[in-house]
C-alpha cells in the first residue's frame, strides 16, 4: 500500500512539472497571450529571439512567438500583442536592444493612422545599430581620418629627410647666422634710436608743442578762413555776374572798325601810303634833331655885345 502511494505521488509531480513546463515555454514564447497576431519581415533579427519582449514606450505588451525564413534572405517574425492595446495600422516594429547587456526585443514606434492593425497584418519593420555598430560608426570616419593624416606625416617626414640634407642644412645655418646677424644689427640700430629720442627729447617736445600751437592757431582761426574763402567766393560771383561780355563786344565792335579802316587809328593801321608818309615825317625829325645837336649855331645866333641879331635860316640849301 505505501508503494502504491508513492509511485501515485511520483506520477503526480511528474505530471505538474510537465504541465509547469509546457505553460512556462508557452508563456515565455507568448503563446499564453489572448491578443493579436502581427508580423514584421527583416532582412536581420540581430540576435532576437523566440520570447523577446514587445514592448510600447518601455511597457511589455507581448512577446515574439515565432521566427521562420520567409525567403532565402528574410525573414518573418511573428509576435502576439494584448488585444486591449490598439495599434495603428502604419506603426512600425523596430528590433532594438532593450538593456546593457544587449538583449534584443521588438519596440513598437505607433503610427498617426486612424485605421487600428489587425491581426495577421504586417508592420513595416526596422533595426535599430547595436553599441557595436554605433561605435563602429562614429569610429569610421576618425579612423579614416587617422590614416590621412598618417600618410601626411609620412609626406612631411620625407620631405623633411629631404631638406635636412648636408648641403641644406649648411645653408640653413648659414640662413640662421645671417638672420641672427640681421637682429643684431636690429638690436644696434634701436638702441641708437632710443639714444637719438633721449638727446633730443626736448626738441621733439618743442615740435610737439609748436605743431599743438599751429594747430591751435588754426583753430581759432577757422572762423577768418571761412570768411576768406566766402569773400573769395564772393568776388569770383561778382566777376561772373559782371557786364564783361558787354566789354567784350565793345572791343570786338574797336578791332572791327580798325580792320575796316574806320577812324585815324583804322587808317593809320591799313593805308600803307600813310603809313610811310608818316614813318619819312619821322625819320625827317630825327635827321633834324641830329643835325640841331650837331650844328646848333646853324639854328640859334646870339650876340654878346648888343650886336644886332642875324636872322638865319634854319635848313641851308645844302641839307
Amino acid at each position: 500500500m505505501k508503494n502504491t502511494f508513492n509511485a501515485i505521488k511520483v506520477g503526480v509531480v511528474a505530471i505538474i512539472s510537465l504541465l509547469l513546463l509546457y505553460f512556462g515555454g508557452s508563456w515565455l514564447k507568448g503563446n499564453l497571450y489572448s491578443g493579436i497576431k502581427l508580423y514584421s519581415v527583416y532582412d536581420n533579427v540581430s540576435g532576437l529571439t523566440e520570447g523577446s519582449t514587445v514592448n510600447l514606450n518601455g511597457y511589455k505588451i507581448g512577446s515574439v512567438t515565432n521566427i521562420d525564413f520567409d525567403t532565402l534572405t528574410n525573414l518573418i517574425v511573428e509576435f502576439s500583442i494584448s488585444s486591449d492595446v490598439e495599434i495603428p495600422a502604419n506603426s512600425i516594429a523596430k528590433i532594438v536592444s532593450i538593456d546593457l547587456m544587449g538583449t534584443k526585443g521588438v519596440s513598437v514606434l505607433l503610427g498617426d493612422s486612424v485605421v487600428n492593425a489587425s491581426s495577421g497584418e504586417i508592420l513595416a519593420s526596422e533595426i535599430e545599430f547595436s553599441l557595436q555598430e554605433e561605435v563602429n560608426a562614429q569610429i569610421l570616419p576618425l579612423k579614416n581620418k587617422a590614416e590621412e593624416l598618417i600618410g601626411s606625416i609620412d609626406s612631411v617626414v620625407t620631405v623633411i629627410t629631404a631638406v635636412l640634407n648636408k648641403d641644406a642644412r649648411s645653408s640653413l645655418n648659414k640662413s640662421l647666422v645671417s638672420l641672427d646677424n640681421t637682429f643684431t644689427t636690429l638690436s644696434s640700430t634701436m638702441v641708437k634710436v632710443d639714444k637719438m629720442v633721449i638727446d633730443n627729447e626736448d626738441n621733439i617736445n618743442n615740435i610737439l608743442n609748436n605743431f599743438a600751437e599751429v594747430s591751435k592757431g588754426l583753430s581759432e582761426s577757422n572762423q577768418e578762413i571761412k570768411n576768406i574763402l566766402a569773400n573769395f567766393s564772393s568776388i569770383s560771383d561778382s566777376l561772373e555776374n559782371s557786364n564783361l561780355s558787354s566789354t567784350i563786344n565793345k572791343i570786338d565792335n574797336v578791332i572791327n572798325k580798325i580792320n575796316k579802316s574806320e577812324g585815324s587809328l583804322g587808317k593809320l593801321m591799313n593805308d600803307e601810303d600813310l603809313y610811310k608818309n608818316l614813318l619819312s615825317a619821322s625819320k625827317e625829325i630825327d635827321e633834324l634833331i641830329a643835325d640841331v645837336k650837331k650844328n646848333p649855331e646853324r639854328y640859334v645866333n646870339i650876340s654878346l655885345i648888343g650886336g644886332s641879331k642875324k636872322k638865319t635860316n634854319k635848313f641851308s640849301k645844302t641839307d
